[in-house]
């Protein structure tokens, strides 16, 4: 996780969060464009995110209901201005999946990567704010303006049964030595299709490790008899498309 320690001028922050900033080392971890993050250094560790008005709403959301499942930060404020949303979460102790620290053992890596996808894949679905996943991202991909005739080709039909995370990718996953600390980024989880989530995971491995030679044993810790390979081409053309 990139850190590089800032001077920040925290006056136009939202009062309420100023008592963190206050005496802290405060350095950007910004890894997208669409938000800027800075994790925060004092007593405690803290992550601050800040985006446009209405953008964080969802990932504050699914933060708080995988945290009643022990499976997210807490969070300590959820507040919109009139421009921009911030979404102040506590620091999960650990390192991310694509640390050079889990890097290390990529076998152990993606066995671990694939049981702990498997472990979110199997909370109740009660209390999720977020139904009905798949059919959102193949309105995201109408929505880029691909041909409607494309996505009926593939003949396979999503199944939402279960929690997704929605970008299950290893700098996502935080974990203490391969032992899992909580997922983070969670603003596109929901009820949703498994194979969705299980293609995110292959692209990621094959991404951050540059092979595919672990995809194996990430789909046999998962549990190899629940994937359907039509069901991860089908969500990679949305992916491409979408893209």
């Amino acid at each position: 996780m990139r850190k590089t320690l800032i001077t920040y001028d925290y006056s136009h922050i939202p009062a309420v969060i100023h008592p963190y900033l206050e005496q802290a080392h405060i350095y950007d971890s910004s890894s997208s464009d669409n938000a800027q993050t800075l994790f925060i250094q004092g007593k405690e560790q803290w992550f601050l995110k800040i985006s446009a008005k209405g953008k964080l709403e969802r990932e504050y959301r699914m933060t708080e209901f995988l945290h009643h499942h022990h499976m997210a930060p807490s969070v300590a404020a959820y507040i919109s201005d009139e421009t921009n949303d911030y979404l102040l979460t506590a620091a999960v102790q650990g390192e991310d999946g694509a640390s050079s620290q889990h890097m290390a053992n990529p076998e152990q890596l993606a066995a671990a990567f694939g049981q702990y996808l498997r472990m979110l894949h199997q909370l109740p679905l009660d209390g999720c704010p977020y139904p009905g996943r798949s059919a959102e991202i193949r309105q995201e991909a109408l929505d880029s303006g691909i041909d409607p005739a494309l996505l009926g080709e593939h003949g396979y039909t999503p199944v939402d049964n279960v929690i997704i995370h929605g970008d299950y990718c290893l700098p996502n996953l935080i974990m203490d030595h391969y032992e899992f600390r909580g997922f983070v980024d969670n603003g596109y989880g929901g009820i949703g299709d498994r194979n969705y989530d299980i293609y995110w995971g292959l692209w990621t491995l094959n991404y951050n490790l540059d092979t595919e030679q672990y995809h194996d044993i990430f789909l046999d810790a998962y549990g190899r008899q629940d994937v359907d390979m039509e069901g991860v081409h089908y969500f990679s053309q949305l992916v491409d498309w979408t893209e």
